[in-house]
């Protein structure tokens, strides 16, 4: 169990020193390697060398050559190949180190930056959730006429649950799209968005967002409709508003050619035909439920084309709450381990010996 003794190290006479170097000898000491000569250095021989530009040539460079460093007894000898492959590398050379810690605090902070952004997306994504769930529970909002509620303060009644009465005006039909929905056997296909101009009996308009038709219905002969009294339920909403980056970036919506790529009720309201068109291009309703008052005289509910959403897909995100964690949390790790990294290289180059 005990560690096997160390040999001493072997003293030789060089054969090739001169006269006066007889007292300089040779060590060649069992850690040492083939052709790897260890020569004990006087004073003069350390200040020149000292004083001498350090080199950091390919192996190839100096093949047939001598290298010459000077090392402590204390430390571990290496190949003298393997020692130039070393000295080598970036962080080791000059102020390079400080260069290489410099890079992995900003590369640290820079990921760390994205983690926070993470939590604040986090923040903001529960805030918005829990306002999307306090409004839909909060009662329903009638509106028979014109102006409606939300006139001029749309933020204060976005996400609540609306009643209208009145008749579609399918002659004014606008299609959003092409995009994916939930199709009549509940796989995504592709398809439009249906908006039609809903006329209250006052004359007013709303906006009505009747959801998802699949493309080889998107044709109004497929599906003919007759102008009848209808009641629809829905969520009052914004349509889709741009971020900074989507709002010069996307392609435009095209209204004089009643082409829509996305739900933007300004836009939209421009082929509404509304006299209230002001506050028609505020919001609009998606729609939830559409009753038609013939069918609940005649106890008989026609089946509509349209996949409408529900009011719990308002709560639903494909990065809510706990994603935007989960990802901060792999930027905080991912930065933490740069961080490891940059300091244990930084420390390691710092004790290197050339």
């Amino acid at each position: 169990g005990e560690a096997p003794p160390q040999l001493p190290a072997l003293q030789l006479k060089d054969p090739n020193a001169v006269a006066d170097s007889a007292a300089k000898d040779v060590v060649i000491g069992n850690r040492t390697t083939t052709g790897q000569v260890l020569w004990p250095a006087t004073k003069e021989d350390i200040e020149i060398l000292s004083e001498s530009k350090l080199m950091y040539p390919a192996p190839f460079e100096v093949e047939g050559g001598v290298i010459i460093r000077l090392v402590r007894l204390s430390d571990p000898v290496t190949s003298p190949v393997g020692r130039v492959m070393r000295n080598r590398q970036f962080g080791i050379r000059g102020n390079e180190k400080w260069q290489l810690l410099a890079m992995g605090v900003v590369a640290m902070l820079i990921i760390y930056g994205l983690g926070a952004w993470q939590l604040r997306r986090m923040q903001e994504k529960k805030e918005m959730i829990e306002i999307r769930r306090t409004r839909l529970s909060m009662p329903r909002i009638e509106v028979k006429s014109s102006p409606f509620p939300w006139m001029d303060k749309v933020d204060d009644y976005v996400y609540r649950v609306v009643d209208v009465r009145g008749v579609f005006d399918h002659s004014r039909e606008m299609q959003v799209g092409p995009r994916p929905g939930p199709g009549e056997n509940g796989e995504t296909t592709p398809g439009v968005l249906v908006v039609t101009p809903l006329r209250l009996e006052d004359g007013s308009t709303v906006m009505v967002n009747r959801g998802h038709i699949p493309s080889h219905r998107a044709d109004r002969n497929t599906r003919p409709e007759v102008p009848a009294w209808c009641r629809v339920r829905g969520v009052l909403e914004q349509g889709e508003i741009p971020n900074f980056v989507g709002k010069y970036a996307r392609l435009k919506n095209r209204p004089d050619k009643n082409q829509y790529l996305y739900l933007i009720a300004p836009e939209l309201a421009e082929n509404a035909n509304a006299r209230n068109h002001e506050e028609c291009s505020q919001a609009l309703v998606t729609a939830i439920d559409v009753l038609f008052e013939d069918d609940f005289r005649s106890g008989f509910r026609r089946q509509l084309p349209y996949v409408m959403k529900h009011k719990e897909d308002y709560l639903l995100f494909w990065a809510d709450e706990h994603t935007h964690f989960n990802y901060a949390m792999q930027w905080f790790g991912m930065g933490t381990l740069i961080m490891t990294m940059t300091f244990y290289k930084f420390i390691e180059v710092s004790r290197w010996r050339f």
